[in-house]
């Protein structure tokens, strides 16, 4: 991939590396967040906010994204 140019690592790999890290963190931080509040949910029978279900679709978008964001910044590492 060394002869990627300039334009085409952006719009591959966004702000670099460490920003797709520090996303990445956050991302699966607020995963492990809606997680809990998912259990929580589903102990009380009650819905905060959202239903059980839907804390738990909320999770695993958000680990899917932050997956994501993380393979983005070892890719833009890997190139760097």
């Amino acid at each position: 991939m060394s002869q990627v140019s300039k334009e085409m690592k952006l719009l591959l790999f966004g702000k670099g590396s460490k920003w797709h890290a520090k996303i990445a963190e956050v991302l699966m931080c607020l995963g492990v967040v809606c997680l809990v509040l998912g259990i929580i949910s589903a102990a009380l029978n009650k819905a905060l906010g959202l239903g059980p279900t839907n804390w738990l679709l909320l999770t695993i978008a958000f680990f899917v994204w932050g997956l994501w964001a993380w393979l983005c910044a070892y890719f833009a590492t890997k190139e760097e």
